[in-house]
């Protein structure tokens, strides 16, 4: 039930018309629907820096707007195939729990989506980012691949995966940085891959021990 980041994208699926991107932050409430903030959370997700990357690896800086309760961004693709949806924000503020004894943590947050248009196959399944996932969605079944500094996560790596309605599932890493699920119903699934860097320092005039680098992957199953 905790509040949490997503992307809202909106498209007819063709070249050459118009694509809404709307960043949103919020919680689910206990019949599994989800309700937009408009508090200072909201005002924090203006610092993502989002791009668009065609499956030809050209590259697109997308411009936030914040609008009443979302942020959003509008692109036109120009072809067929696949668009990813690249975002991050390293301007959040330390989570400071130092008031209970807790590790103050700086958080690092990244975003991933793909935006299809036509009917290509082609797709790109390189990392972009530091932390990245992407997925492969076939006769059901979706392959997730997990990156870290460009290469495959190790084996073991556990990531979370949280259905429409926001029930968690955890998916283990095989040795080629791969795991697999089956959705069992159509909507908004969250992908959460998270990797603690074990470096302290001072950030807005708050200590922090570590930093918590997040990739969520935001898959919409229809």
């Amino acid at each position: 039930m905790a509040s949490a980041y997503w992307i809202d994208v909106k498209g007819s699926g063709k070249a050459n018309e118009p694509v809404n991107i709307e960043l949103c932050y919020g919680s689910m409430d206990e019949y599994g629907v989800r309700h937009r903030d408009t508090g200072k959370e909201l005002q924090l997700a203006g610092d993502f820096k989002m791009r668009i990357v065609d499956y030809k690896g050209n590259e697109q800086e997308l411009k936030l707007t914040l609008k009443k309760d979302s942020w959003l961004a509008v692109f036109i693709p120009k072809n067929e195939g696949q668009y990813r949806i690249i975002g991050i924000n390293d301007k959040h503020p330390v989570v400071d729990r130092s008031a209970s004894g807790g590790e103050n943590v700086l958080p690092v947050d990244y975003i991933a989506a793909v935006y299809n248009v036509g009917d290509s196959k082609a797709i790109d399944i390189n990392p972009i980012q530091k932390l990245d996932l992407v997925t492969i969605s076939e006769n059901g079944k979706i392959t997730v691949k997990a990156f870290f500094d460009g290469k495959p996560s190790k084996s073991g790596t556990k990531l979370r995966v949280f259905n429409p309605e926001n029930w968690e599932k955890e998916l283990v890493l095989n040795k080629d940085g791969e795991a697999v699920f089956y959705p069992t119903m159509k909507g908004l699934y969250i992908i959460r891959q998270d990797w603690k860097e074990p470096v302290s320092g001072t950030y807005l005039n708050v200590n922090y021990s570590s930093k918590r680098h997040r990739c969520n992957y935001y898959l919409l199953y229809q």
